[in-house]
């Protein structure tokens, strides 16, 4: 059985900086398989996680990145990936040539509106953008096939009508507000 090689900087404000030194100073990072880099106060992904190709799951969130850099399409085996917290206007469409990817929360970015280009994320299951500022959904999320769970809670989708999402994506669970009476 291979062994699951994992760096964890569980990091609060006083710890994330010396362990995100760590990673950094750390010599063979090729193989590790989850990395933990949320609360590091970290504006743009460390270029040395480019080295990182076995990454099955990442948690950056918590930073504040805007963008993600061109590096990521090599992270074949990424399954889980946490930006939540961050800066990010968009779902960033590079995520797309990630083809194992499964997890996406993105939850809590100013995020305005979900593209047709997420049916490019073919295996997603779950996409979490609880709390964005999103004010519109393509129809196309619609012809999704992998996707699980949604999560749109605390979006700015007011009193459009979403019955069509629901109507359509009848096999997934849709988080969200929508109808509620809820102040």
């Amino acid at each position: 059985m291979r062994l699951l090689l994992a760096i964890f900087l569980l990091s609060s404000s006083l710890h994330g900086q010396s362990r995100l030194k760590a990673f950094l100073a750390s010599e063979d990072r090729s193989s590790l398989e989850r990395i933990d880099l949320s609360r590091c106060k970290l504006s743009e992904v460390p270029p040395a996680l480019k080295e990182c190709t076995e990454l099955r799951e990442l948690d950056l969130s918590k930073n504040d990145i805007k963008e993600l850099p061109l590096f990521f399409k090599d992270f074949k085996r990424l399954e889980i990936l946490r930006l939540s917290k961050n800066q990010l206007t968009s779902v960033p469409e590079i995520l797309s040539l990630c083809p194992n990817l499964r997890e996406l929360h993105i939850d809590q970015n100013p995020i305005d509106s979900i593209s047709a280009s997420i049916l490019s994320f073919s295996k997603l299951e779950i996409l979490d953008l609880w709390d964005c500022e999103i004010k519109y959904i393509s129809p196309q999320i619609c012809q999704h096939q992998s996707l699980k769970e949604l999560d749109i809670r605390r979006n700015f989708l007011g009193t459009r009508d979403l019955t069509w999402l629901f109507d359509c994506l009848s096999n997934t669970e849709i988080k969200s507000t929508w109808g509620c009476d809820c102040d």
